[in-house]
């Protein structure tokens, strides 16, 4: 019996200690995220005098590929086409939300590009800003 109170003791310290796992820290919940997408399909898309004008779509010559790795503490890790590694501390990236597409995270390439990847793997965005054009990268279309 008293084997047993001492456990029970035990195990209430134990868990009062709080929660050894990973937790809610870091741009993407403190969860791991670790996927690969390839794209089949382009697009060209600019503001012409406020309107925003996209071209007709096109088939890539050959696939984009893009691996987007984020570790539970946020460091995260790109493969933009033969671009890669490419690393990134948790504040040098964005994890966001957009209404239409939804989980996104978005990283910069240099001082003018930006690269926005969905996470459902549908649609990636390259975005040119020295030269006002955004490329839009499809898996389908």
């Amino acid at each position: 019996m008293k084997r047993l109170l001492m456990m029970a003791l035990l195990a209430l310290a134990f868990a009062g200690c709080g929660d050894w796992g990973v937790g809610d820290d870091g741009y993407y919940g403190g969860r791991q995220f670790n996927e690969r997408f390839h794209y089949y399909y382009g697009q060209e898309c600019y503001y012409d005098f406020g309107d925003y004008v996209c071209a007709s779509a096109y088939s890539l010559s050959s696939v984009l590929n893009i691996a987007v790795r984020v570790e539970p503490d946020g460091f995260a890790t790109l493969y933009y086409d033969d671009q890669g590694p490419l690393y990134y501390y948790e504040d040098e990236y964005v994890y966001g939300y957009d209404a239409h597409y939804g989980d996104y995270f978005q990283f910069g390439l240099n001082s003018d590009d930006v690269l926005t990847v969905y996470l459902d793997g549908l649609e990636a965005v390259y975005s040119d800003s020295w030269n006002d054009v955004e490329y839009h990268y499809y898996y389908d279309f």
